[in-house]
């Protein structure tokens, strides 16, 4: 066991355990001084296809990450799914190509979106699970109009190859946005404040860990 695992509550019971390799979602919890290791969920998102409402799909996807990883590892797994949302409904996944890329900011262009994460943790002996919470978090945003060269300027940087929706709204894509409501941490991938409330609950130190 290393030092770091030793120093929070519960030793590996007590372990914060990120069910996720997203280099977005380590940032972000660096940001409120969690001390966590990260342990990729190998859950089968296609699994999920079969899902249409999009609070139902983040939710579902959140905890399938998270109770994987619980089956093999002890500790606290924090299980996290994002997704935007297009106007009508539907769940923009990441773009196959450059021009799908371009097709989902034409949907999303002079409109209100919302982006969804669920998030759940798990506290586990490594085969059962002893304790969990959920949450689901809404955040909506608006775009300009966009035209079509900036849309493909966009498209043309390459930022969107990777992102949910086609954009990153912190990067390139910050300056199509004319309005948010709600939680801005959530659109980049892990929604702060609800992140912070569920780890406190669960004993997980914060703002005074000391740096991996």
């Amino acid at each position: 066991m290393t030092a770091a695992a030793a120093a929070l509550p519960g030793a590996d019971g007590g372990r914060l355990l990120l069910a996720s390799a997203s280099p977005r979602r380590r940032e972000l919890l660096r940001l409120i001084g969690a001390r966590f290791t990260v342990a990729a969920s190998r859950f089968d998102e296609s699994t999920l296809q079969h899902l249409t409402d999009p609070e139902e799909y983040v939710r579902c996807a959140a905890e399938g990450k998270a109770a994987e990883v619980a089956a093999r590892r002890a500790g606290i797994i924090m299980g996290v799914d994002t997704d935007v949302v297009a106007p009508d409904g539907s769940i923009l996944g990441k773009p196959e190509d450059e021009e799908d890329a371009a097709r989902m900011l034409r949907r999303l262009s002079g409109r209100t979106h919302t982006v969804y994460s669920g998030v759940v943790l798990l506290q586990s002996d490594g085969k059962t699970v002893t304790r969990r919470a959920a949450r689901l978090i809404g955040t909506q945003v608006t775009f300009g109009d966009l035209s079509e060269a900036a849309i493909r300027a966009y498209v043309a940087t390459g930022e969107p190859r990777d992102k949910a929706g086609a954009y990153a709204i912190q990067g390139g894509a910050l300056a199509f946005v004319t309005r948010i409501e709600g939680d801005l941490s959530n659109v980049i991938g892990l929604p702060l404040w609800t992140v912070a409330q569920m780890l406190a609950e669960f004993g997980v130190p914060l703002w005074n860990a000391v740096p991996e």
